[in-house]
This record gives C-alpha cells, sequence and structure tokens, in this order.
C-alpha cells in the first residue's frame, strides 16, 4: 500500500523555497522605464487578463488563465540583467516604403521575414521595458474595416486562450497611428519540423516522439476551442534547447504561409484558409460548418506519413483519391494483389506506404479518413494511438486478430515467453528441477497471500478512519477536519495495531505524509520515525527506505540542508547496494541529495544527480515515477535558474509544463502551481516584473481554491506577487501581500529561519518605498544582525541584505551606516555573482551616491525617489 504513499508526501516539495524567490523581486530602483507611446489596442484585450477558460475535458478542475498579451514571453534570445542599459542605436533603422511605419507601438522593424494572404510579417525589436525580438504581423487595410477589425478583436480573444510551450504565443496587439491591426508574435528561431528530421537524421522513434509534442500543442488549441487549419510542416518549426528538440506551432489563423512566399503550394488566397495537401475533404469543400478538431487530426495524419517517409501521400485529397490511398495504408500485404488503373498518387507514396510498419500505416489511414466520422477524434487519441505503438502496446486502429493480438503479446513479453520454454524443456529433462519449481512456486503464493491480507488489513483500517471526510476535501483540502481525524487514526493506530507491526508501519507513513501535506512536519517527523523503525525490523524493505528519504526530505525542508544530505546519503548507499523494489524510490532519494545541494549551492553536483534521475525515468509510465521525474526536472530547472543559466532554465520549466499536460493525474494540478510559480521567479530574476504578474496571479488562484487561503504551500507565490507588484510602481498595492507573506512564514518557521529574516527584508523595502523609513531601517537592521549570526557563510544573502539595509539608511540620512552597508554589499554579490550581476551594479552606484553626499557634508534625511 504504501508505494502510492510517497507521492502524497513530496506533493508539496520545493513549495517552500522563499529565500530567493521572495528576494529577486526586491530592492532594484524603479528608472522610469520607458513607456509605450499610447497604441489602441483590441477592447477585448482588458477582459482577456482575467477570464477563467476552464478546460471543458478536464471536469472541474480549474486551468490556467491565459497570458495577457503584454506578458507571459518566452524568449531565449537575451537574457540581459539590465535591458535598459542597452544602446539604442546599435542598429539602423530600416527604412521602409510610405505606408509601413519604421516603427510600431514599442517595437522597431527590423527586417520583412514574408507575407500572406492576411498581411506582412515582419523582425523587430523592443528595449523597453525588456529587451527582445518578435515577429510583427501587420494586417492588411481591410481588416481595419468595422467587421475586420471585429474579426480582428475575435481573434485576438481567441489567441489569448493559449499558452503551451508547444505554441508560440502572441504577446501584443494594437494598431497603427492609419488603424492598420498587428500582432506581436513570438519569433521562433527554428527548422520546419521536416527539414530538422531530415537535417539530424532522426530516426523513427524519434520523429514520433516530436509529433506527439506537437500532438499536444495541438490538443491544448482545441480544448480552448481553437482550429489551426493550416498543419504543415512549414508551421511547426523546431529549435534546440539543452540539447532538446522543441516544436512550437506557428500561424493559428494568424500569419499565412509565412515559410513558403512563392512557392507552389501555399495557402491559399480564397475563404477555404489552409495550404492545400494538407487539408480535408470538407475543408477543401469550403463547408465551414463541417469543420472541427478532426479537420486538424486529418492534417495531422497527412503530417505523419510525411515524417515518417518523407512524401506528401496526395496532391489531391477528393474523397476517391483518400479512399484509394487508405485501401493501400490498410492491406495487409506489402505486394499489391493488382496495380491501380488510374493510380491516385504517386508510386513513390505507395512504395514507401507499403515499407511503413502494419501499425503506423493503420493509424495513418485513420487519421486522413475520408469520412469524418471514422477519423480519430481529437489529436490525444492520434498521440495515445501512436504511444501505444512506441510502448508495444495493440493499437486499437488494427482490426483485432488472433494473430496481431499473438504477435504484440509476443513481442512484450519476449522474455517471459522465452522463459516459459526454458520451462517445459526442464519439465522434459527431469522431476527434480518441476519440484523445486513447484516448492517456490507455493512459497510465492503463500508470500501473496500474506501481503494480500496485510493490504486489506491496511485498507479496511484507512477506510474506517477516514470514511468521514467531506467529499470536498479532494478538491479544497479541508485541512481543519483532516487534521482532527488524523489526530484520530495516530492515537488509535498504536493500540489498534500493536500486533500488527508491518500494518501499522504502512499507516503511520500514510499518516505521516498527510501530517506533512497540511504543513504539520514536526508530527509528520515523528510518524514517520516511527514507520522507520518498525519496517526496519519487521519489513518491508521498501517502506524503510522511503520513510529514511522523507525524514531527509523534512530536514531539506526545514533548511537542516547538512543533515539532510547526510541522511539521505546513507539511504542512496543502500539503495544502490541492492536495488529497491520500487523504480520511484531511487528518483526520490536522489531528488531530496539534489534539493539539498541546490541549497547549500553545489550546483554542479546537483545537476549531476537530476540528469541521471531523468535518463532513470526516461518513457515512464507508472504514476509514482512520473512524478518523480517531473520534481526532478522541475527542481533542474531551479538548479539553473539559481545557478544564472537561464536559457536552460527556461527549456526545463516549458518541459515541465509540457509533460504535466499531458499527465492524467490530480497530483498534475499541485506540480502545476509549483512550475507556475518557478517560472515566474524566472522572470523575476532578468528583471521581468510585469511578466511574472499573471503567472504568480494564476498560481496564487489556484493555490488557495486547492489548498486553502493560509496553506504554506501559497506562501510562495504571495511573497513573490508583492515583490512583482512593488518593482512595477505598485508598493500600496503590495503591502498587503507583503504582510501576509511575513505573517505565513513568521508562523510556519519562526523570525530567524532564513525565510523568516527574508520575509522581514522584503517587507522593509516596501515600507521604504512608501516613505515609512524609520519603520524600514529598524526591520532592515534586525535582519541584517539575524543572518549574520545565523548564515554567516551565504556570502550573496548577506550581501543582499547589506543592499537594503544601506537603501534604506541612504534614504533616511544614515549617510556613514549607508556606506558600510553598501560597500560590504558590493564586496559580496561581486564575490558571489559576479561585478555585472545588476545588483552588484545597483549596490555601486548608491555607494558613489553615498560617498558624494558624505563628501559634501550632506546629512540631512532626504528622500530620492527612484526612477
Amino acid at each position: 500500500m504504501f508505494s502510492g504513499q510517497l507521492a502524497v508526501v513530496r506533493v508539496s516539495f520545493g513549495a517552500f523555497r522563499i529565500g530567493w524567490m521572495l528576494l529577486i523581486g526586491e530592492g532594484l530602483p524603479r528608472r522610469g522605464r520607458s513607456e509605450a507611446p499610447d497604441t489602441p489596442r483590441c477592447s477585448s484585450l482588458q477582459g482577456l487578463v482575467t477570464r477563467d477558460y476552464r478546460d471543458p475535458t478536464a471536469g472541474t478542475r480549474p486551468r490556467p488563465l491565459p497570458t495577457p498579451y503584454t506578458f507571459g514571453v518566452t524568449t531565449r534570445d537575451s537574457f540581459d540583467d539590465e535591458p535598459t542599459r542597452i544602446e539604442q542605436d546599435a542598429e539602423p533603422d530600416v527604412v521602409w516604403s510610405e505606408d509601413i511605419p519604421s516603427v510600431i507601438g514599442p517595437y522597431r522593424l527590423l527586417s520583412r521575414l514574408g507575407s500572406g494572404g492576411m498581411g506582412e510579417v515582419f523582425l523587430a525589436e523592443q528595449t523597453e521595458p525588456v529587451q527582445r525580438k518578435v515577429a510583427i504581423k501587420l494586417v492588411h487595410r481591410a481588416r481595419g474595416q468595422p467587421i475586420g477589425r471585429a474579426m480582428f478583436e475575435v481573434e485576438c480573444a481567441m489567441l489569448a486562450r493559449m499558452h503551451h510551450p508547444y505554441i508560440a504565443q502572441v504577446l501584443d496587439a494594437g494598431e497603427t497611428d492609419d488603424g492598420r491591426p498587428w500582432f506581436a508574435m513570438e519569433w521562433v528561431r527554428g527548422e520546419p519540423i521536416l527539414a530538422y528530421c531530415n537535417q539530424h537524421d532522426l530516426d523513427r522513434a524519434g520523429r514520433l516522439s516530436l509529433f506527439l509534442r506537437v500532438c499536444q500543442g495541438v490538443q491544448h488549441a482545441h480544448q480552448r476551442g481553437v482550429l489551426h487549419r493550416d498543419l504543415k510542416p512549414a508551421n511547426i518549426l523546431v529549435s534546440e534547447v539543452d540539447g532538446r528538440a522543441l516544436p512550437k506551432i506557428i500561424d493559428f489563423g494568424v500569419a499565412t504561409s509565412l515559410l513558403e512566399e512563392g512557392q507552389s503550394d501555399r495557402a491559399t488566397q480564397t475563404d477555404r484558409a489552409g495550404t492545400r495537401a494538407y487539408m480535408s475533404p470538407e475543408q477543401l469543400a469550403g463547408d465551414a460548418a463541417s469543420l472541427d478538431t478532426r479537420t486538424d487530426v486529418y492534417a495531422l495524419g497527412i503530417l505523419l506519413f510525411e515524417l515518417l517517409t518523407g512524401l506528401r501521400p496526395l496532391a489531391d485529397s477528393s474523397r476517391a483519391a483518400l479512399s484509394s490511398f487508405c485501401e493501400l495504408l490498410q492491406t495487409r500485404s506489402i505486394i499489391p494483389e493488382k496495380p491501380t488503373p488510374e493510380p491516385t498518387f504517386s508510386a513513390e507514396a505507395a512504395a514507401a506506404a507499403r515499407r511503413l510498419p502494419e501499425e503506423l500505416r493503420w493509424i495513418v489511414a485513420r487519421a486522413i479518413a475520408p469520412d469524418r466520422e471514422r477519423r480519430y477524434a481529437s489529436a490525444a487519441a492520434l498521440a495515445d494511438e501512436v504511444a501505444r505503438h512506441l510502448n508495444n502496446q495493440r493499437v486499437e486502429a488494427v482490426p483485432p486478430s488472433l494473430s496481431y493480438r499473438w504477435r504484440k503479446f509476443f513481442s512484450r513479453n519476449r522474455l517471459p515467453v522465452a522463459a516459459g520454454g526454458m520451462v517445459a524443456v526442464a519439465l522434459v529433462g527431469g522431476l527434480l528441477l518441476a519440484s523445486w519449481g513447484l516448492t517456490q512456486a507455493r512459497a510465492e503464493r503463500d508470500r501473496a497471500q500474506v501481503e494480500a491480507e496485510r493490504a486489506a488489513r491496511t485498507a479496511s483500517f484507512v477506510q474506517n478512519i477516514f470514511r468521514s471526510v467531506d467529499p470536498v476535501w479532494a478538491e479544497g483540502f479541508d485541512t481543519a477536519l483532516l487534521r482532527q481525524l488524523l489526530d484520530q487514526a495516530a492515537e488509535r493506530s498504536a493500540s489498534e495495531l500493536a500486533g500488527q507491526p508491518q500494518v501499522l508501519a504502512d499507516i503511520q507513513y500514510t499518516i505521516a505524509a498527510a501530517y506533512r501535506a497540511i504543513g504539520q512536519n514536526d508530527i509528520a517527523r515523528e510518524q514517520m520515525r516511527s514507520a522507520a523503525r518498525l519496517s526496519e525490523t519487521h519489513g518491508p524493505r521498501d517502506l524503510h527506505l522511503a520513510a529514511l528519504t522523507e525524514l531527509a526530505h523534512l530536514d531539506v525542508l526545514e533548511a537542516r540542508y547538512e543533515q539532510g544530505l547526510d541522511s539521505v546519503r546513507r539511504t542512496l548507499e543502500q539503495m544502490r547496494s541492492e536495488a529497491p523494489d520500487e523504480a520511484y524510490l531511487l528518483i526520490a532519494a536522489l531528488t531530496v541529495k539534489a534539493s539539498a545541494l541546490q541549497q547549500l549551492q553545489r550546483y554542479e553536483q546537483a545537476e549531476t544527480l537530476l540528469l541521471e534521475a531523468e535518463t532513470l525515468t526516461a518513457g515512464a509510465v507508472d504514476d509514482a515515477v512520473i512524478e518523480e521525474r517531473l520534481q526532478a526536472l522541475r527542481i533542474l530547472a531551479q538548479v539553473y535558474s539559481d545557478d544564472f543559466r537561464f536559457d536552460q532554465a527556461q527549456a526545463r520549466y516549458e518541459q515541465v509544463l509540457a509533460e504535466l499536460a499531458g499527465w492524467d493525474d490530480p497530483r498534475a494540478l499541485s506540480s502545476e502551481i509549483s512550475a507556475l510559480n518557478d517560472l515566474a521567479v524566472l522572470h523575476l530574476r532578468q528583471q521581468q516584473y510585469a511578466e511574472a504578474e499573471p503567472w504568480l496571479r494564476r498560481a496564487l488562484a489556484m493555490g488557495e481554491e486547492l489548498y486553502g487561503p493560509d496553506h504554506p504551500a501559497i506562501l510562495p507565490p504571495i511573497g513573490n506577487l508583492a515583490g512583482s507588484l512593488r518593482q512595477q510602481g505598485r508598493a500600496e498595492e503590495a503591502l498587503p501581500y507583503y504582510e501576509r507573506a511575513r505573517a505565513g512564514i513568521h508562523a510556519l518557521h519562526g523570525p530567524e529561519h532564513p525565510r523568516g529574516m527574508t520575509a522581514d527584508y522584503n517587507l522593509a523595502n516596501c515600507l521604504r518605498d512608501l516613505g515609512r523609513t524609520d519603520e524600514a531601517l529598524a526591520l532592515h537592521r534586525s535582519a541584517l544582525e539575524r543572518v549574520l549570526r545565523l548564515s554567516p557563510d551565504n556570502r550573496f544573502l548577506i550581501g543582499m541584505f547589506q543592499l537594503g539595509l544601506g537603501r534604506t539608511a541612504l534614504d533616511a540620512g544614515e549617510l556613514a551606516e549607508a556606506t558600510e552597508a553598501l560597500a560590504g554589499a558590493v564586496a559580496d554579490l561581486e564575490a558571489t555573482a559576479g561585478a555585472d550581476f545588476h545588483r552588484t551594479i545597483e549596490a555601486r552606484e548608491h555607494l558613489e551616491q553615498a560617498a558624494d553626499r558624505l563628501a559634501s557634508g550632506d546629512g540631512s534625511r532626504e528622500f530620492e525617489p527612484e526612477g
């Protein structure tokens, strides 16, 4: 029973990483950021920021809000810590024709990328408030008329619903001075998917794996009511990030034939948007009422065939041609019984089709069936079928003949089948071996019976204790009721199960997991220690290893990093010497050890462990292993972020969110909350404060719905949201969030915990911005005294605290104190983060101000507004 419980206690792993999270949004002076010109925007954009779009296939599970156009950038072009310091004349202005401005909104046009039926596309550069390159779609003038503008706003609303790592994002929208609508889109540096596969010589499995990711992106769009209608290789660009191929679907009804300008198969300039070779019969017929998700499934089927063979199956998508080609694909023999009198497809395509494995031929045939009722109902259904092929499971499209089922059974069970043959030979060869086998079988049967009885007693006990829990708890976590029930369970278990130590160990592990989930770490530790002692003596061994891992995990969460590292190191030695039966246990231990190393700033060692965990879990299908894999990937992204490798961190967060989107498990929601918070932290560290805000609001809203308003798991997004707001000049709005975060952290950890000190530091910065310098100065002095006393080796943290004190003392007119603190900040931040780190630069600038004021004899309590 316990095998599923380690995941319960690890739901919020890393959720309390508040130290850096609450620091990254603090202390940077607002330098009077340049505002974009007052550009008219779609009227529909305002409501999109807060509207709650829910996944229609996911029941009541809340889905993330759509990304506001001006936020949510996913860019790996530049990670400059001071984008405002970039020279504005880095490239000469490009001169366009009179009807095309050289500057659109906050974007300066650099070059023309292409054009299509809807408009022209340009590469452009933005320098304020962030530095990045984007693709600008300048819509034809006809779209500026009342009907066209209405269509434009509908498209704004449609595109705002989508945010997925495999879909290129729309970042901004507006109108030029002469009324032409425009979009700013993520500029994707990549190759069309077919060219990428060919250039990198991907094998069939690699191409299918890439295709599955494309299906995930299309499914995301479909779940938000968006059809692509022009899926083709040129509209799926692939780039490599950290050695991993990442596809991006572009042109969701926005740009047409961006990469195929001048080619013979470019998108039609009629109302039937799309590219003819990838159009379904109903799309070719211009029957708009018949278009649905199966229209895109058809295009995915054509794409799949092209990825596997390098050829397009058909030039003509008529029903007759499709029927003929599908009949060929579904022919079991690889040699045609008779030639086609009037071929509707090339001989090369026919030969390529016959060379495909039978299952893939049937999958393609079903995806491109002339009758849409016979196609896969969704991109997810098509992806599931391809995944079954990769996993050697039975493919539903293939008729379930006896021979096919036998082949699948044999391919999945080669070793057992071979072993069965060997057993038969052994039985014929001698009765002694047979008798030994019978004895072993009986022993296994007896062992299985004992396990079954123990599991039944455990399940019965748990059901008896928790059967009165309100059903709403499953979504809302009624922690008060759960605490009462857990207390009852802990009290009863020691007396009622005293004579059944294995059952008691299971129950105590479960109780500890539940206590941990509601933030009661001390009681969780007590129960987990008891489970570890009982399982060490009475078994099972895997439960003992799981309990030891969780005890180390609790040490890490409570900032006892060295102690936790020492404990998990011993546990890992046991696991490596004799592998546990449950595969996820090793991954869990690797992740706990890596997390401790991360907190100790030993990033390379942590990275090595997490990459090992990623390798060991590749292709996992067990939910417990999948959860540990996702946790390892998320912590790997945190490690890269902590080590200032922002591009690698971004790629890993995208990977985590993509894999979470494909994991059908209730635990995915809590993991998604943590990943959203971490992604916001990545933006904050790059001074992208406005872009971090919507991620944090989504994480907080989802967390409050899942855990309630007072759970420790929502403290990180609360504190980070406060920092995001303050850095945008909204200190009054930020103050309640700072106070809420500080109260929660102090209640959970106390004021001398690193997170408690950080909460004081953050609140002090906000108070300073509000002009309450006396209160701010007292908090900064107290926080710095504690960090020097309790964390004397953490020079980065000390440097940040000295920076906060120095700035506040400078504003308060305490120039000697300011000079001393700022000099220390420069030294410590330069030693740990480098001379070019924006906090180091900031500390140096304020130190120069303090020195100048001292030299001029200025001792007043002058307050200099930032910006």
